[in-house]
């Protein structure tokens, strides 16, 4: 594979092969009790097939065929329907013999789809009796549209093959199929194809050549002999006489005359397909020539499609994209311009030039409102859209791909081969997925909102070509965009879709699971409503008469007695874990051992809360005997360490931990990475020099134990991780360590929403290091901490901790106006005065305001403002702000003016 395929090979495969620069995070958090693995995303899967096609439309088949063989291995995949496009594929990349044994595959019942591929297969090897049996078993009222010129070009051939020929019929056959092709892009790649094909289907033996030698010679320079021309270069070239083949084609072009338009195209093509396609060779040459100054825009673009695909690396490859520039921008307009634009565009998109993807194709969907590559033009920007990450841009562009395909229905060439109803259905997929993203990224339930209700549209229309597997998935991602929407509604979907036979039993746990565990943030409120509709669950009141299968009913049994420990109801708690434990399960034995396992450790976390700290220190040895290469076993670890912090007793927390890290048998847990962690809390927790330095070193362990790992979820631990070693640096002085550290976080995570801890961080960073000789930290400290007052999509918290940092620094810095116009108009009012909700229970912006005030009102003396001044204390003291007011009393009554009461 060359190097120039590769690239688009991991453009388009994104997620399925896990791609860095398509690594999304995970789409939703772990739930327990899974046992399938989760595989890519639907919304990345059908990204990764929408590139598959395009890369099918370049004419780079083999790309397309690699990523459909790998997306057919994934779990839930549609592997029938996949099958058949890997097959398609690789007929197109020439290659039936791969296409054969991928139709072999395909179990029966095999519809007219399978059968006008193997029929083609067999044309392809020459078996042409077989090639009419397939012909004979097709029904063409069962071919999708864009099946449709392949079967009138089968036809074709076998009338052309026959013992009596007829060439008449034959022609039109041909002529039929040509036209059938639904866009000129479709119809060069489908007539390129049939012509490599014709040309492939003689056997040229020595003997035949002296006869076609003698044709040609017989009629040379003549309009007759142009023909026989043509067939005695391709009969040299199928006797692997390519030199000669390509002198003969080359004093052909010399003599003829350009009132030969058609034959003038022809030759060049024929000479492009079989000559060195190499920078400066003569495939290559005659190809541009034809781009450049042929007369037949199909020919043209059948050259366009070859040398996109021998573009692979330097020079060829920038020699393609000079002379796509070169035509693009060329007066008058070239006649296949929108082709121009689109094969640039798609090969921006593979070399990350973002914005001559965006340039490109909307000068496509601008310039040719018309346009059969409408189509084609959305879904290249959205794909450059999903891989920069703007997923609300990416949700539209699926969209408008989704109406340009309604507009022509049967060109269903973005996305998965098949009728436009299924391509469609993909792309409802994806506009979910995005808006779903979108609402990940920026926390906004209207995102989610739009998620929900694209998921629903998807499972509404249910095309054939939604596996089981993948409605479920879909089902689960519905419901958990219902949760995070805030509608209200999640429970009555989940209900709903709990009667569908296609909502299975591991996408069914983790909406329940998921739903419950949104209703436990909501309070004690929340939780006992989550409390109820799990007891609802295992004794069938649900009020559908449908009994819960054994699998779910035993994972239910288990979330309600987790959900019995997070409501407090700790007897409770025991009652079911015993009844858990003691119940025969009628299911298979790892998800058995699983809930046994969790169950237990469950049993001692409770005995925990109930103070019977040597019962359940007992329960643990029990689980760690019991089940000893467990994940609970494991993560028990922790939760020992947990108690005995909890009493102060670190070095016990500690040799806990320890235990857990340097113990063979959990070498490859993803606990111990959460442990390094551990340790390197308490070990700052202690303070000492020798124990922030310990605490460092556990964090470099972690560091590079996570970097290995490939469980999912590592980021998140890797990046609180890394937080914390800045601020040990910072404990110890090491301002420029902590700089570093906080300069990688923003650097590798900047699109984390909570990114900005790490950015007020580093401005709190530089303000440390700022001096009266050096500015530049103070300067630096200064852009940030503006930046992030004036982000609208930070927390509160970190708004007002950098506003009040800001005015500080400009205090400082002898700005005192301007620090008063940032305390009062940007931290008091927006945040204090003109806020209508309470504050958060662990809201940290009540310290960060009575430190504002506080400040405010010691400048305002200072500056001789005394009216002002008293009005910050006098605030400061209103709002009980729990911070401060000890010594705003003191400043107001030194200013003649009692406080309030406390």
């Amino acid at each position: 594979m060359t190097p120039f395929q590769k690239l688009l090979l991991t453009t388009a495969l994104g997620a399925v092969m896990a791609a860095p620069q398509l690594a999304l995070g995970a789409l939703n958090p772990p739930a327990p009790l899974v046992r399938a693995g989760a595989g890519p995303s639907a919304g990345t899967a059908a990204m990764s097939l929408a590139a598959a096609q395009r890369a099918q439309d370049l004419g780079m088949p083999g790309i397309a065929a690699e990523i459909y063989r790998q997306a057919r291995e994934l779990p839930g995949s549609d592997r029938g329907g996949l099958s058949l496009a890997l097959a398609t594929a690789w007929l197109d990349a020439g290659r039936a013999e791969e296409a054969e044994k991928v139709l072999a595959e395909i179990a029966e019942p095999r519809g007219a789809a399978w059968h006008l591929r193997a029929g083609l297969t067999a044309v392809h090897l020459r078996r042409i009796e077989a090639a009419r049996s397939e012909l004979a078993a097709i029904r063409e009222s069962e071919l999708p549209a864009d099946d449709l010129p392949w079967f009138w070009f089968l036809q074709g051939e076998l009338v052309d093959l026959a013992q009596v020929r007829e060439i008449s019929r034959a022609n039109e056959l041909y002529r039929k199929a040509e036209a059938g092709a639904r866009t000129e892009l479709a119809k060069a790649r489908f007539q390129l194809a049939a012509e490599r094909l014709r040309l492939r289907m003689g056997t040229v033996r020595d003997a035949d050549l002296k006869t076609i030698r003698e044709n040609y010679e017989k009629h040379q320079g003549t309009p007759i002999g142009y023909p026989f021309a043509q067939n005695y270069a391709v009969a040299l070239d199928a006797l692997g006489q390519t030199g000669q083949a390509v002198s003969v084609l080359q004093g052909v072009l010399v003599g003829l005359p350009r009132r030969e338009r058609e034959w003038w195209d022809k030759f060049r093509l024929v000479l492009g397909i079989v000559g060195d396609k190499t920078r400066n060779g003569t495939g290559r040459n005659a190809l541009g020539q034809l781009i450049e100054s042929g007369s037949d825009p199909l020919r043209q673009r059948q050259a366009l499609q070859i040398l996109a695909a021998e573009s692979g690396a330097e020079p060829e490859r920038g020699h393609f994209r000079a002379l796509l520039g070169k035509l693009i921008d060329v007066r008058p307009e070239h006649p296949i311009k929108e082709s121009l634009l689109y094969f640039r565009a798609q090969l921006a998109l593979a070399e990350k030039e973002f914005g001559v993807v965006e340039e490109d194709a909307n000068a496509l969907l601008k310039q040719f409102p018309l346009s059969p590559l409408r189509a084609h033009a959305h879904g290249v920007l959205m794909q450059s859209a999903w891989e920069q990450q703007r997923f609300r841009l990416a949700a539209d562009f699926a969209r408008k791909t989704r109406a340009e395909l309604r507009i022509v229905p049967a060109v269903a060439e973005v996305g998965l081969v098949g009728n436009a109803r299924r391509v469609q259905a993909e792309l409802g997929v994806l506009e979910a997925e995005a808006w779903f993203r979108a609402g990940l990224a920026a926390g906004d339930r209207s995102d989610f909102r739009s998620a929900a209700d694209a998921y629903a549209a998807v499972l509404r229309e249910r095309p054939a070509g939604l596996t089981a597997g993948r409605l479920g998935a879909l089902m689960f991602q519905c419901v958990l965009a219902e949760i995070k929407s805030a509608s209200g509604e999640a429970g009555k979907v989940l209900d709903a879709f709990g009667r569908d036979p296609a909502f299975d039993l591991e996408n069914r746990w983790q909406a329940e699971w998921s739903l419950a565990r949104a209703l436990q943030l909501q309070g004690e409120a929340g939780v006992k409503e989550a409390y109820e509709r799990v007891n609802n669950l295992l004794a069938d009141r649900t009020g559908d008469g449908a009994p819960l299968k054994p699998e779910l009913r035993a994972r239910m049994a288990w979330l309600q007695a987790r959900l019995s420990f997070d409501a407090g109801d700790v007897t409770r708690t025991i009652e079911l874990v015993d009844r858990l434990l003691g119940a025969p399960l009628a299911i298979e034995t790892g998800l058995k051992q699983e809930i046994a396992s969790t169950a237990v450790l469950l049993r001692a976390r409770t005995e925990f809360a109930q103070g019977k700290e040597t019962a359940a220190l007992e329960t643990l040895k029990k689980l760690r005997a019991e089940f000893p290469a467990s994940d609970a076993a494991a993560s028990s670890y922790l939760i020992e360490s947990e108690h005995y912090a909890d009493h102060e007793k670190i070095d016990e927390a500690r040799n806990r931990l320890i235990s857990l890290t340097d113990n063979p048998v959990y070498k490859s847990s993803e606990y111990v990475p959460f442990a390094l962690f551990r340790l390197a809390s308490l070990a700052e927790r202690l303070g000492r020099p020798e124990n922030l330095q310990e605490a460092n070193k556990r964090i470099e362990e972690l560091v590079e134990l996570a970097s290995r790992s490939t469980v999912a979820g590592q980021g998140d631990l890797l990046f609180a991780a890394r937080l914390k070693q800045g601020d040990i640096f910072r404990k110890r002085n090491d301002f420029p360590a902590a700089q570093r550290a906080y300069e990688d976080l923003v650097n590798r995570y900047p699109r984390r929403p909570d990114v900005v801890l790490a950015q007020l961080a580093l401005a709190e960073c530089h303000n440390a290091q700022s001096t009266a000789t050096d500015p530049s930290h103070a300067d630096s400290a200064q852009l940030i901490f503006e930046q992030l007052r004036d982000r609208v999509d930070a927390p509160r918290d970190v708004r007002v901790e950098a506003g009040y940092n800001l005015g500080l620094l400009l205090a400082r810095r002898g700005k005192a106006e301007e620090a008063v116009v940032v305390w009062w108009r940007d931290v008091i009012d927006p945040f204090l005065k003109e806020e209508l909700k309470p504050f958060e229970a662990d809201a940290k912006r009540p310290y960060w305001l009575a430190r504002t005030l506080r400040e405010l009102g010691e400048l305002l003396e200072k500056l001789g403002r005394l009216d002002d001044a008293r009005e910050a204390y006098r605030l400061l003291l209103e709002k009980r702000l729990g911070f401060g007011e000890a010594v705003a009393r003191a400043r107001l009554e030194q200013l003649g003016v009692p406080g309030p009461k406390p």
